[in-house]
């Protein structure tokens, strides 16, 4: 994973959970501005540091398409997640349609 891409995934995590950069920079043993850098994509956190932060996130790293990993981390029952994925992935297509892109 890229440095933005996490960037990318660690604010959509920090938002869900509500929490501040100076929550996730308590957690992870960092300043506040080290969180800034990682949310913007200009550096990453050391293996520790992402250790630290998925025990606050949980796996906010998680590869593939963050929205199908978060479905399947959250409290759905499985034929709710199943619909979900069902609609997200129409409208994904229908988008890259409009775009002109192939699946």
């Amino acid at each position: 994973m890229n440095k933005d891409e996490h960037g990318r995934r660690l604010k959509a995590a920090m938002a869900s959970k509500r929490l501040s950069r100076e929550d996730v920079a308590l957690a992870a043993g960092v300043k506040s501005r080290t969180v800034t850098n990682w949310t913007s994509g200009a550096t990453m956190p050391s293996d520790r540091e992402r250790s630290a932060l998925r025990v606050l996130l949980g796996d906010y790293d998680t590869p593939g398409d963050p929205v199908i990993v978060a479905l399947g981390q959250s409290e759905l029952v499985e034929w709710r997640q199943d619909t979900v994925k069902g609609f997200y992935r129409r409208h994904l297509a229908e988008q890259r349609e409009e775009k002109g892109e192939t699946a």
